[in-house]
């Protein structure tokens, strides 16, 4: 069989479909990962056969518009808003729209390469990243399955639909106009690879699957390879945060390395070299050792606790392992992860701005993280959430099931 598997340029969404891709590879299916030019260094790093489509668009500018900006500094939104649609307000509801025509523009840059490789190619199913929407164009202009890959994050998305309904958004519409297909308003099917303990539920097309975490490729330093001496936090930030929001996020790190020195033994500030960079303008505690580029699926197993800004990939990774967390959120999806994580007790989870600056803020960081490692429950809480998520069907498992979708 041939499996098409697509996303926009974002490693974060590429990432969480890599063990999918791997496993339908060893089972001697046909692969083709296709993406914008941008991303083709991270595909073929992951060991997959990748495709250059399109032209990369500058997707930092596009979420900071006027427009969409607002998304990456909301307060909490009502609990349960992914299933409970109407618990939102409009201005919500716009955010929302507006990250659908986002996708719809970075759809429409790869859509016409998309559209000439499927052609040629012939796949018999596409699956794609559940936002990158020339992925779901695609499959109807050829006739074949569309299959939805989530990432992590408990909840169908459906930014592409009006107020998350059933009506598409124009936008999305003209991409079918373009290729001469009828619009696709439910894929063949869902992929959610949400942990059991912090998923929604959802109807019969919607297949669960095993978070495997990957990260990255990446060695692994000579630390990590003697036994720790002590208890090991782990502060980390993740790329698309400081992609996107530059130096607003650089203090809120350093208070949490500052808070996890006063509760651990060692701190490991895991970020990328340009969170690495901005962190030099003042010394960090001498518990704290910077990693630069390393894939968090070779350091979570060594951690008591992380602290992080809530993206999927990091919260996943943590649940996998069994570690606890504390999630600091401010765009609404991340805050689903914190809100549905905290309610499992296996994390504890604040807003942005529910940490003051300066000392005061590192405080309440140091309470916060105290709580997590001295009450057993939530150790407890964060061990069965990973037993759970090991009884899904492994991403092998998932290959057979995409086998039956394409007869």
């Amino acid at each position: 069989m041939r499996i098409l598997f697509t996303t926009f340029p974002w490693h974060s969404h590429h990432f969480p479909m890599v063990p999918l891709e791997s496993a339908a590879l060893a089972a001697d299916h046909e692969v083709r990962v296709a993406s914008a030019p941008g991303l083709m260094p991270i595909v073929t790093a992951s060991g997959l056969p990748g495709v250059s489509v399109g032209r990369d668009v500058d997707l930092a500018s596009l979420s900071n518009d006027r427009s969409r900006a607002a998304w990456h500094v909301q307060s909490r939104w009502p609990d349960d808003w992914p299933v409970r649609p109407g618990l939102l307000n409009d201005e919500q509801f716009a955010l929302i729209e507006n990250l659908g025509r986002m996708q719809a523009v970075m759809a429409s840059a790869m859509l016409d390469d998309l559209l000439d490789l499927a052609r040629y190619w012939r796949p018999d199913l596409v699956v794609h990243d559940a936002v990158t929407l020339a992925g779901p164009v695609v499959a109807a202009a050829l006739g074949v399955p569309n299959v939805s890959h989530l990432w992590g994050t408990p909840g169908l998305q459906r930014i592409e639909m009006r107020r998350m309904g059933s009506e598409p958004l124009p936008e999305y519409a003209e991409l079918y106009e373009r290729v001469g297909a009828a619009v696709r308003t439910e894929p063949t099917a869902w992929i959610d690879p949400s942990a059991p303990g912090i998923r929604y539920p959802a109807g019969p097309t919607c297949h669960q699957m095993r978070y495997i975490p990957y990260n990255g490729p990446g060695l692994l330093p000579d630390w990590l390879l003697r036994e720790r001496t002590g208890s090991r936090v782990c502060v980390t930030w993740g790329a698309t945060s400081m992609a996107l929001r530059g130096g607003t996020v650089v203090e809120l790190v350093r208070q949490c390395v500052e808070a996890a020195a006063e509760v651990a033994d060692e701190v490991v500030v895991a970020v990328t070299e340009q969170t690495a960079r901005a962190l030099e303008a003042a010394p960090l505690p001498d518990r704290a050792r910077v990693a630069v580029g390393l894939p968090l699926h070779l350091l979570m197993p060594s951690c008591d606790l992380v602290v992080h800004h809530g993206g999927a990939g990091t919260s996943m990774t943590a649940a996998a392992w069994g570690v606890r967390q504390l999630l600091i959120t401010t765009r609404p999806e991340p805050t689903v992860n914190g809100t549905r994580l905290a309610a499992s007790g296996a994390a504890r989870h604040l807003m942005t701005e529910e940490v003051p600056a300066a000392q005061e803020g590192v405080d309440l960081l140091r309470a916060e993280m105290d709580r997590l490692l001295s009450d057993p429950a939530h150790g407890t809480a964060a061990q069965k959430l990973a037993d759970g998520m090991r009884t899904q069907p492994t991403p092998a498992d998932l290959v057979a099931e995409l086998t039956n979708l394409a007869r």
